[in-house]
């Protein structure tokens, strides 16, 4: 069994895959399409943003990172480690989608609203970032049950909005409207998502503070 520290540091690198796989294997596609250009080519994007070995290499990643840091953990220790995973998934998940979104933006010529398109085309960040935040939430169980699960609901549906929307683009280009419209609607969908994703996660909620309860002991007089 490895130390608690190694365990961590391993889990720790093995969470920064999919950020630098990526990031990596986004540069070698940008170089082989297109390497005097100074936005990313857009037949890049597509490779890298629909490559199923790096969707399942990375998903792979953080599953054992997750294994080996919990074994390393003593059993007393591990629902700590466990809730610290979840937050870290979360926002592995977030910078995971602003990573793609500003490479799909780069990839449309600095266009925002081509950029989102080809953003909801790639699928890939979405699926991955829908992945790690409801297997985080399924981490633990507290989550499912009590007043929590009025706190999570909101990331589900969140994230399940934000899934929708590449097939709310599909469908209005099946229905033959333009692709500005549909890049619009697919726009508003992915932004619902997002606020309401962000209306509940627990990340940018600040913690309450304990208060401190006024209500004085009651005084005992002294003995005459």
């Amino acid at each position: 069994m490895v130390s608690k520290s190694f365990g961590e540091d391993i889990a720790f690198f093995l969470y920064l895959v999919p950020i630098v796989a990526g990031i990596v294997y986004g540069v070698y596609e940008w170089y082989e399409f297109g390497p005097h250009s100074i936005s990313m080519p857009g037949y890049a994007y597509v490779v890298v943003s629909k490559s199923p070995y790096l969707f399942l290499g990375s998903l792979v990643a953080i599953c054992v990172g997750f294994l080996i840091e919990l074994r390393s953990t003593p059993v007393n220790e591990r629902t700590t480690i466990v809730s610290a995973n979840t937050t870290r998934m979360q926002i592995l998940a977030i910078i995971v989608l602003l990573f793609s979104l500003a490479a799909a933006i780069s990839s449309a010529n600095y266009n925002f609203t081509n950029g989102v398109g080809s953003f909801l085309t790639g699928r890939y960040a979405l699926i991955f970032a829908f992945f790690l935040i409801g297997f985080s939430i399924l981490l633990s169980p507290r989550q499912l049950v009590g007043n929590v699960k009025l706190n999570v609901a909101p990331e589900f549906v969140g994230l399940l909005v934000m899934a929708i929307s590449p097939f709310v683009l599909y469908g209005c280009i099946k229905l033959h409207l333009p692709y500005n419209a549909a890049s619009i609607a697919a726009i508003a969908v992915l932004a619902i998502g997002v606020a309401i994703f962000l209306s509940g996660s627990r990340l940018f909620k600040r913690k309450p503070v304990a208060t401190q309860d006024r209500r004085q002991a009651p005084k005992i007089a002294a003995p005459a």
